[in-house]
């Protein structure tokens, strides 16, 4: 009875309140997270000067041994920031800790001779968790210099860097992205301008003792790599990350490119811009583990009028707690017969700074409400998860609810003005509870219908037992009961993503060496099977690329249809899986990063998908209507 009263008393106050769509970063959509712009570390340079107070240039804590910071490579112009790099020899007083050619020791200041001078901003401002975006483009020189958008801690040392729920952190530092690297396998192998990298740094304590936690040794926690299907050279793009206490999550033009669990990077960091120089510019000196300046390959042509990187705007935001309901257009178009459940998937993110508690409601609940022109009437339909307060789950997530209807009054039964409608809700650890935006209404509840509905009545996903190598895939199978089942909608979840990943389309790839189930869910009646997947270490050394397969070959399509093409590099476990796409036409069809083709007009298309290892090539006709 006390659950019940809170819902009526509260809900009533949620759906009587409008709520104004905030600017959001790019690529989230309205009705969904909401986002707090935070003004300390958001600019849009549009002052004409770099404002001071949010700003310091060539800051004293990014003293580098290869190259100078000097404040006049960093200034506003034009509305962006510009950051350039100069050739410009000169001598400044270095702290060196690899004077006598021993590294690490106790530094002695020496007179170096540096051949560039760069440009590096940090904000005046920290922030741990929340989402940071910015719209930069890259630099015309390549190979050799690094436009790089970034967070890091300037405290260290911490006095409670032992400290287990510190997690014995020193330094936190995030790569948002570094562009133009030139970087990745080897000094006779490097990435070109497409290539990019979104890593993590971290400084732990361990034994007493501080060591640095790299992306290359620990490729699978820590090292992101990206190829990007355009030349950030040429234009604008944006760059994100999203850092939330248990993930770390980047964004390009605003999908999706990777994700790590958040071990170490809780620090409060400074939003950083620099400019940063790689390859022939500098040379790596072995003994003292650093870059250090090289004298045998200065180079003047380009600089600066080529070497200078740009940034339109940073946004900050935090993301505020928030509830919704996945393809919302779907409950407001389809009736729902009341002798079947209703199968509701309910999106949540407990805030940047907060987390789905139990609280009064014991997890994300979703109401199926009766309202009136005054509001509430009552709770018709209540449905639960309480595994999203887990440690696991509590940050942000997806769940499946469903709502037995059962015994549920037709919507043409209901009195006039009456009708039904969907309302998620969760309890907040900032004490307060969370509401959709705006409820999904309304919502037709019918009988029998027509009688041509056919409901699931079981799902078996084979083979019951597999095994795959890291970096390898494995395809399982559902198969729904009855054959002619009128819903043969599921979605397929691993307990483990770690060690094994799955795709809509039952797709699994082994991440790590380790063991996990598979579950598959029905949409029509929550039916589930399971998979035991056994992920075994592959033989290690470069396997080379010797084919891709793209499927559907030949797509049809209607003005505004997307359709995600399956591309398959063969073999399954080459080293780089790496592919781009282009169109022929982009007037008639377009293509993004993951292979998703949008029509855009009426005509034909095709698009290639090229292989980045061996350049291997397949084409898909797209003929929109």
């Amino acid at each position: 009875m006390k659950l019940r009263y809170l819902l009526l008393s509260t809900l009533a106050v949620a759906i009587s309140s409008a709520h104004a769509s905030p600017v959001r970063p790019t690529g989230f959509h309205p009705g969904e997270v909401r986002w707090q712009e935070l003004g300390d570390k958001s600019d849009d340079f549009t002052s004409g000067s770099l404002n001071p107070a949010k700003w310091v240039s060539a800051p004293a804590s990014l003293n580098v041994g290869a190259w100078t910071f000097d404040p006049a490579n960093a200034y506003v112009q034009d509305g962006n920031l510009v950051i350039e790099t100069t050739q410009d020899t000169h001598i400044r007083r270095f702290a060196d800790s690899c004077w006598d050619g021993v590294a690490g020791g106790p530094p002695q200041f020496v007179d170096r001779e540096f051949y560039y001078k760069s440009g590096a901003v940090h904000s005046i401002a920290k922030g741990v968790y929340g989402f940071y975006e910015a719209k930069i483009k890259g630099v015309e020189i390549f190979p050799g210099l690094s436009p790089a958008f970034w967070l890091y801690s300037d405290d260290h040392p911490y006095d409670d860097r032992n400290d287990p729920t510190k997690q014995y952190v020193d330094y936190s530092e995030i790569d948002i992205v570094e562009l133009q690297q030139a970087d990745w396998r080897s000094p006779t192998d490097y990435d070109d301008q497409y290539d990019m990298d979104h890593n993590l740094h971290a400084r732990v304590e361990e034994n007493g003792q501080i060591v640095w936690k790299r992306p290359k040794p620990n490729p699978e926690a820590q090292l992101l790599h990206y190829r990007a299907p355009f030349d950030p050279r040429l234009d604008f793009h944006t760059y994100a990350v999203e850092n939330r206490p248990d993930r770390i999550t980047w964004y390009v033009d605003g999908v999706e490119v990777g994700s790590k669990p958040n071990k170490w990077w809780h620090r409060p960091m400074r939003v950083t811009f620099s400019q940063g120089l790689r390859r022939h510019l500098i040379k790596y000196n072995p003994d003292c583990q650093r870059a250090d300046p090289n004298p045998d390959n200065i180079i003047s042509e380009g600089f600066p009028e080529k070497a200078r990187m740009k940034v339109n705007y940073v946004k900050t935001w935090k993301a505020q707690p928030s509830v919704w309901i996945e393809d919302q257009d779907r409950y407001t178009g389809t009736a729902f017969p009341n002798t079947q459940p209703m199968n509701v998937s309910v999106n949540y993110h407990g805030g940047s700074d907060y987390f789905v508690d139990s609280g009064n409601y014991d997890g994300i609940t979703l109401n199926l409400i009766e309202k009136n022109a005054s509001g509430l009437v009552q709770v018709v339909r209540s449905s639960n998860d309480p595994s999203t307060t887990s440690d696991a789950n509590k940050y942000a997530g997806k769940t499946t609810l469903s709502l037995n209807l059962s015994g549920v009054k037709l919507s043409d039964q209901l009195p006039n003005g009456h009708y039904y409608a969907l309302a998620p809700v969760f309890s907040s650890s900032n004490g307060n509870p969370i509401y959709a935006q705006s409820p999904i209404e309304p919502i037709q509840i019918t009988g029998n219908g027509d009688g041509n509905d056919v409901p699931v009545t079981g799902v078996e996903l084979t083979p019951k037992t597999t095994s795959v190598k890291v970096n390898e895939t494995v395809k399982l199978t559902s198969t729904i009961t009855p054959y002619n089942a009128s819903d043969k909608g599921v979605y397929y979840y691993s307990d483990d993503s770690d060690i094994a990943s799955i795709n809509n389309s039952g797709i699994v790839t082994g991440k790590k060496k380790g063991s996990t189930y598979v579950t598959v869910t029905t949409n029509d009646g929550a039916y589930t099977s399971q998979s035991a997947i056994t992920v075994t270490e592959t033989s290690g050394g470069w396997t080379p690329v010797t084919g891709v397969e793209v499927t559907p070959s030949n797509l049809s399509l209607t003005l505004g249809q997307k359709k995600l093409l399956n591309i398959s590099v063969i073999p399954s476990h080459a080293s780089n899986q790496s592919v781009t796409f282009q169109s022929s036409n982009p007037t008639v069809a377009i293509v993004n990063a993951q292979g998703q083709v949008t029509a855009k007009g009426k005509g034909t298309a095709t698009i290639t998908v090229k292989t980045k290892n061996g350049g291997f090539t397949k084409t898909v006709n797209v003929t929109v209507k």
